[in-house]
């Protein structure tokens, strides 16, 4: 929690009470929103009745356990249709989509991690790892990669002292030096890969999105299956066709 002054406390804590949902399996009990928000009982009583009378919560009538309000989505909503990115990259990520027949993202930088904000799909996938709002890390991850690829080196000392590296798969590589070697290959490629390191089965491309004074602020992605293709063929085949859609957008220079 903030400690300045213009830090308003009960919002702070309505947030506190919000964010006990993120990975969440199911609905909460009021509980489990206590233990999870650190407030007491009749905090907690207060802030989930707010949120629930303001769309925020919603709580089922019979268990009486709480989960997001749809109003939550309506942020979401107006978050993509007011992003100038969002709006410039969605029509040549179609077109990616459409040449490809592959999984397609865009994320953008959130501390360590992207978040994706669109995805076009195309085939079936696990139903959580298509869903607008995903984080990923950005060690482990062809965009993430792509991200860091174009910080410069006290970006990146900086960012590899504030991150805990652990392997997701048995594939992650998880040392700083073989990460960079990556990064540096990222950087003289205009794109990075990534395959079997952050989902098992997943082999995927991307490249950085970066502003006119080359700053990185997000990244597109491209990914397939890795029991279909091997690392060197998926990168042959689609590269190219990710680089174009990065240029395409570069050209138009709206953010």
């Amino acid at each position: 929690m903030s400690t300045n002054a213009l830090y308003v406390g009960s919002v702070g804590k309505a947030f506190q009470v919000l964010n006990c949902f993120k990975g969440t399996p199911g609905d909460l009990s009021l509980t489990e929103i206590m233990a999870r928000s650190g407030l007491d009982k009749s905090a907690a009583q207060r802030y989930t009745y707010t949120l629930q009378v303001e769309g925020y919560l919603e709580q089922h009538p019979a268990t009486r356990r709480y989960r997001l309000g749809k109003r939550v989505l309506d942020l979401t909503f107006h978050f993509l249709r007011t992003h100038e990115l969002v709006e410039a990259l969605n029509p040549i990520m179609l077109d990616l989509s459409k040449a490809t027949g592959e999984k397609i993202s865009l994320s953008l930088h959130d501390g360590n991690e992207l978040v994706h904000v669109v995805r076009h799909q195309t085939k079936d996938q696990h139903y959580h790892a298509a869903l607008v709002g995903r984080r990923i890390p950005l060690y482990c991850t062809a965009g993430g990669r792509a991200y860091l690829s174009q910080l410069d080196e006290a970006g990146q000392e900086a960012f590899f002292l504030s991150t805990e590296l652990f392997a997701h798969t048995t594939k992650t590589l998880t040392s700083v030096d073989a990460i960079k070697a990556e990064l540096r290959k990222a950087r003289e490629n205009g794109y990075a890969q990534a395959v079997d390191e952050f989902i098992m089965g997943e082999t995927g491309l991307g490249a950085a999105v970066v502003n006119e004074c080359g700053v990185p602020y997000g990244a597109l992605h491209i990914s397939g299956s890795s029991y279909e293709w091997s690392a060197q063929s998926y990168a042959e085949k689609f590269a190219p066709f990710l680089l174009k859609a990065v240029r395409q957008f570069q050209q138009r220079n709206v953010y």
